[in-house]
């Protein structure tokens, strides 16, 4: 359920509405914006139009972050790769489409490097604050972010300090954050809007511990774009751990029918177990598996803790599982990659390592192990 790396990464490319009774404001008033399905249309379009251009990975990161379109995740790293960045801008783009894959120190090296060559503050400032709060170092950029909102206040400022208090418990001025960023919005397109709703829901869901709140901010972020997957995906795990199977199954199928996510599958695959169809549950654990292989072997770290999740539970191999969430903690320090780590040291029978991480770590992990009791499969 944890996409917050690629969250904070969608913030810092550039950047919809729940009324809450924290944060209220105009921003939480409901937007008209493009039909997601227009909007997918043209963003399509663009990216046949500029082709292999300079511009379009950042194209192609959307395409991804939305539809969980991984061959574009794929495409975009190939084309920042394939050549030696000889600009800033250059520099700039590998550095976003290398975070988006998880590779934060390459990363944060080609965000230096565009510092020293003199890049702009406003587009290394949010995407520096993105990597170091997706690899744990939220309260070390917590100062020079609570600093450019004051001195910039707008959409990306607010929404990466939103993300900074998230990180560290304080929920309730995140919230007032996000509303005042989305007041900060002006655009007929739906991504913005979803995209800030979705972040509000993970808050709740798993900050918070608020699965109706969560849910209300699913459900809106689903409003302004039908199509979002991760969006969607969320949703059915709240409607599945509340009961409501069948919904959940038909949000699912939606998503396989249009998409090869694999943990759609895997959860559907679970779904169906539970509901009596055993063999076409089986069936799907067994694709998520699959495809989960091809991911890790072109893009390990990017997949590293959504399949040690997927092992720990439908996937049902508790050694692999510990290696994934091992590999994934030492590429990014958070508390959810701390409790990831700690379940699966406790299901390969490791109390040892799993003591060691408790006991060095804060207390917020413990929110965290809640939230993967909830989703998942026991």
């Amino acid at each position: 359920m944890n996409r917050l790396g690629f969250s904070l990464i969608g913030i810092a490319i550039g950047l919809g509405l729940q009324t809450s009774a924290i944060g209220e404001s105009r921003a939480d008033i409901a937007r008209e914006t493009t039909a997601g399905v227009i909007a997918i249309a043209n963003l399509d379009a663009q990216i046949a139009q500029v082709g292999t251009s300079p511009g379009v990975e950042d194209l192609l990161l959307t395409r991804a972050r939305y539809l969980a379109d991984y061959d574009a995740l794929e495409r975009a790293s190939t084309l920042t790769e394939q050549q030696q960045p000889s600009t800033v801008q250059a520099l700039l783009q590998r550095a976003r489409t290398r975070a988006s894959l998880h590779r934060f120190s390459d990363a944060l090296h080609d965000v230096e490097a565009a510092e020293a060559e003199g890049a702009d503050r406003g587009q290394t400032i949010p995407l520096r604050a993105s990597i170091l709060i997706a690899t744990g170092n939220a309260a070390k950029v917590r100062p020079s972010l609570e600093a450019e909102v004051k001195q910039h206040p707008g959409l990306a400022s607010r929404t990466m300090l939103a993300t900074t208090y998230a990180m560290l418990g304080r929920l309730r001025e995140a919230d007032q954050l996000y509303a005042a960023a989305l007041a900060d919005l002006h655009t007929t397109l739906p991504f913005p809007y979803a995209w800030i709703c979705f972040a509000r829901g993970l808050m709740w869901a798993e900050q918070g511990q608020d699965l109706k709140r969560a849910e209300g901010f699913y459900q809106q972020a689903l409003s302004y774009l039908p199509e979002f997957v991760a969006a969607t995906i969320n949703l059915a795990e709240i409607e599945a751990a509340h009961g409501e199977t069948q919904s959940a199954i038909d949000r699912l199928t939606g998503v396989i029918k249009a998409t090869d996510e694999p943990e759609a599958y895997a959860l559907l695959g679970s779904l169906h177990l539970r509901s009596g169809l055993p063999e076409q549950g089986r069936q799907e654990i067994d694709h998520a598996r699959q495809r989960f292989d091809l991911l890790l072997m072109h893009a390990p770290l990017a997949f590293a803790d959504h399949a040690a999740e997927f092992y720990l539970g439908q996937g049902h191999d508790a050694e692999r599982a510990w290696e994934l969430a091992l590999q994934n903690l030492r590429n990014r320090e958070t508390d959810r990659s701390v409790a990831l780590a700690v379940k699966a040291a406790l299901a390969s029978g490791r109390q040892h390592e799993a003591d060691s991480l408790l006991r060095t770590h804060g207390p917020s992990v413990g929110l965290y192990l809640q939230s993967l009791d909830r989703t998942l499969p026991q």
